[in-house]
């Protein structure tokens, strides 16, 4: 099986983050929380996107 390099990209972004903050679980969420709220206007609601696929 061939490696996809989108996929490759995407897990050595991950790594990267995680090793910013120390591989710690609580701390590594603490950062996504944090851009949850940052970004919040771009994340897409999962009961708008049910709801939009509905009809």
């Amino acid at each position: 099986m061939s490696k996809d390099i989108a996929v490759e990209e995407i897990r050595a972004v991950r790594t990267k983050i995680s090793a910013k903050y120390h591989h710690n679980t609580r701390e590594l969420l603490d950062h996504y929380r944090k851009m949850e709220k940052k970004y919040r206007n771009r994340i897409i609601s999962t009961k708008k996107s049910l709801n939009h696929s509905l009809v």
